[in-house]
């Protein structure tokens, strides 16, 4: 089966259009016929898959069954289909009759135990379910904006609008109603996976993510089973989805935390959705990640046990992580995600591997932040962080006043609160109202409407300004704000370099390229050419941490320690510089002399902190002592155990208007030679010593080269 979704690659949707619809067109243009099984259950279950769940609980009693399904209504259902328990089955229609809430798992449940347990369904049951389920389906198509391919409503209104429309498909109008409706839409879907996201990272945010992989593959599961038809082997979004999740953990089970992302750990829907690719896909890699995660929130709830026992194949085979690439760039998100090894943190010791991302990619939505050319660094501890916290203030924006009271509109999404550089022009009034924090421009408003990408190309969204005004493919170049321009990584190093200039304004960024360099295990390099359209415009370099910095030498370098961690940087360039550290209690958030509260002393929408949310406290802010039109800024930072005084030893080989030569040595005995060229060209050069024997020497691409052994 996962052989065939492969060779169906280029395929997939030709087979589509002629197995599963008649080209007949209908209203707005929708295909108007589907041939859908008319057996139940049909969603997910098939002859083989049915077999297949029997003899992997073959020898174990009913109770054994009913325990790996759980307790939820699938679970329930699931254990009546694989052991034809009526008992077990009318428990299931029992609790999807008691249902009155409307949250995703509960319109889940109604289609599920409409479709498996059909058979056990009386007369007024079925009605009283069939009415639930067409309402959930014409609901969903009227519910005008939430049809966003770049937005993650769009796949939570698919999922339950689909798992219903499939399951009273014959029964009523709605099913045939909704599935030509709702198959449209993630046509519209698969080309922003194709297009946008090849590697499998999300413009929304890691925690979002889980709300399009997760309902998308679900569907389309489901869609194969009902119709026989595969519409998700060509899509790479979903195919390699699982290395989003793998190289965004951190060794102590947090997350990768860019852009909105208020659950920001390993957890069951991060499981849930390794099973989904794995049932797809086959993909080795998640199955071993599946089978020695060490994480404990990782571990399914009780009541999503059923997904274990429907997709999970004890059998399958398994490549250890520790074969991978130790980098890898997400190339539709501009996000490279880097670590030293792939170790996870125990309750007696950490693990000793560091982790980096950097991101410089384009604008993608209403969730994403104003984070180009940002990066973060965890050892043994958060340690150049992602500050701020993703406070629910979804609404403010409508109102000047409001929003101008939200820390999450003021600070946690914008450039301030992260690791990148802000441009300060007292002259620039920023979209939406917002503090002028110096920062990216906001994206989200230019005016009075919302200016986010929308569909891909279909153009039927309820849009303020017209259909199709924001869709991606009508607007070349409209959410360019950054991109990558070379990478490269081996098992010794990490380099990438990434463009944010576009994503400021013009009036007074004129370029802004970063280089950095991640030397394995412990050292990063970060170069900066920042030029401005006014000398007076003073440029900041940030740095944000959890605990107060401690400035030594009289600023000449710094340390910040979180945990078991500790970060020193040594600041190069600029050879005169201003460094001051802002923060502590009442200042955490501050923005434009505006203090800030987030989570439950927001003023907006308070509410208490999610477990592995660390809003942090403390900011370093680096500025040329002089002004000028441009600056370099040239930081080396290591990693080391909390309490150590060592530091990188940079010794200055040549600084001259075409290029700043340095040599970094660790307390490893590893030494590197970087050469950064000034100016326009933007290339590097690295020289990688350790015991006396070169490791690497070469000057770095001009362009994007894949990881050697990327899967």
């Amino acid at each position: 089966m996962n052989i065939r979704k492969v060779l169906l690659l280029v395929t997939a949707l030709v087979v589509f259009g002629q197995a599963a619809w008649s080209q007949t067109e209908g209203k707005q243009g929708r295909s108007a016929t589907m041939n859908i099984r008319k057996e139940h259950p049909r969603i997910w279950l098939d002859e083989d898959r049915i077999a297949f769940l029997k003899a992997k609980v073959k020898g174990k009693s009913l109770e054994d069954v009913r325990k790996l399904a759980g307790t939820s209504a699938q679970g329930r259902a699931l254990a009546y289909v694989i052991t034809g328990s009526r008992a077990t089955g009318r428990e299931a229609v029992e609790m999807a009759m008691k249902m009155t809430g409307g949250n995703h798992r509960e319109y889940e449940a109604r289609a599920l135990v409409y479709d498996w347990c059909n058979d056990l369904l009386a007369s007024d049951e079925k009605a009283a379910l069939l009415k639930i389920l067409a309402d959930t389906v014409r609901n969903a198509i009227d519910s005008g904006r939430s049809w966003r391919s770049f937005h993650d409503m769009m796949y939570q209104w698919g999922w339950r609008a689909g798992a219903a429309a499939l399951a009273i498909y014959g029964d009523d109008p709605a099913g045939e109603e909704g599935l030509r409706f709702i198959v449209e839409e993630w046509r519209d879907a698969l080309k922003v996976f194709r297009h946008i996201y090849p590697d499998g990272a999300w413009g929304e945010g890691y925690c979002y993510n889980h709300h399009v992989l997760n309902n998308a593959l679900k569907f389309f599961l489901a869609l194969e089973t009902a119709t026989g038809v595969d519409m998700f082997a060509e899509s790479p979004y979903m195919m390699y989805n699982g290395y989003y999740m793998i190289y965004g953990a951190k060794p102590d089970g947090l997350v990768y935390p860019g852009d909105d992302n208020d659950f920001p750990y390993l957890n069951e829907r991060d499981h849930e959705g390794l099973l989904l690719m794995i049932a797809a896909y086959g993909n080795p890699h998640y199955q071993y990640f599946v089978n020695h995660c060490e994480v404990e929130r990782f571990a399914l709830w009780p009541g999503t046990n059923w997904a274990k026992l429907l997709w999970y194949d004890p059998s399958a085979d398994e490549k250890p992580t520790s074969e991978l690439p130790l980098s890898r760039i997400f190339r539709g998100e501009g996000l490279v995600i880097a670590r030293s090894g792939w170790g996870w943190d125990k309750e007696a010791a950490r693990s000793g591997d560091s982790w980096v991302s950097f991101r410089c990619g384009k604008y993608y939505g209403d969730h994403a932040h104003l984070d180009n050319n940002a990066f973060e660094i965890y050892y043994k501890g958060e340690l150049a962080i992602d500050s701020g916290r993703y406070d629910d203030d979804w609404g403010m924006e409508g109102s000047l006043e409001t929003v101008q009271k939200s820390q999450f509109f003021n600070y946690c999404k914008r450039a301030i609160a992260h690791n990148t550089i802000l441009v300060y022009d007292p002259d620039e009034k920023m979209a939406m109202g917002v503090v002028n924090d110096g920062g990216q421009a906001e994206q989200i408003r230019i005016g009075p409407d919302r200016t986010v990408p929308e569909d891909y190309d279909q153009g039927t969204y309820p849009s303020a300004t017209g259909p199709g005004k924001c869709d991606w493919v009508a607007n070349p170049g409209r959410w360019d704000t950054g991109r990558i321009l070379a990478y490269k990584a081996t098992k010794d190093f990490t380099y990438v370099c990434g463009d944010a200039t576009k994503s400021y304004s013009p009036h007074k960024m004129k370029r802004f390229v970063r280089q950095m360099l991640f030397i394995q295990p412990d050292t990063v390099v970060v170069f900066d050419d920042v030029v401005s359209t006014n000398a007076a415009f003073k440029k900041t370099w940030l740095l944000h941490s959890v605990e107060e910095p401690t400035l030594i030498d009289e600023g000449r370098r710094f340390s910040v320690e979180y945990g078991e961690g500790r970060l020193v940087c040594v600041p190069v360039l600029p050879k005169e510089r201003d460094i001051v550290k802002i923060g502590g209690p009442g200042d955490e958030f501050l923005v434009g002399g505006i203090h800030y509260r987030c989570g439950p002393k927001a003023t907006g929408v308070p509410s208490a902190l999610h477990y592995g949310e660390i809003p942090g406290a403390w900011r370093v802010e680096e500025s040329p002592a002089e002004p000028a039109l441009e600056d370099y800024f040239l930081n080396v930072m290591l990693v080391t155990d909390a309490g150590s005084t060592h530091a990188p030893k940079v010794t200055v080989l040549g600084n001259g208007d075409d290029a700043i030569k340095i040599k970094v040595e660790t307390p490893a005995g590893k030494s590197a030679v970087v050469t950064f060229a000034k100016g326009e060209k933007h290339s590097a050069a690295l020289a990688i010593e350790s015991g006396g024997q070169t490791l690497f020497t070469s000057e770095m691409p001009q362009e994007v080269v894949l990881e050697e052994g990327r899967p």
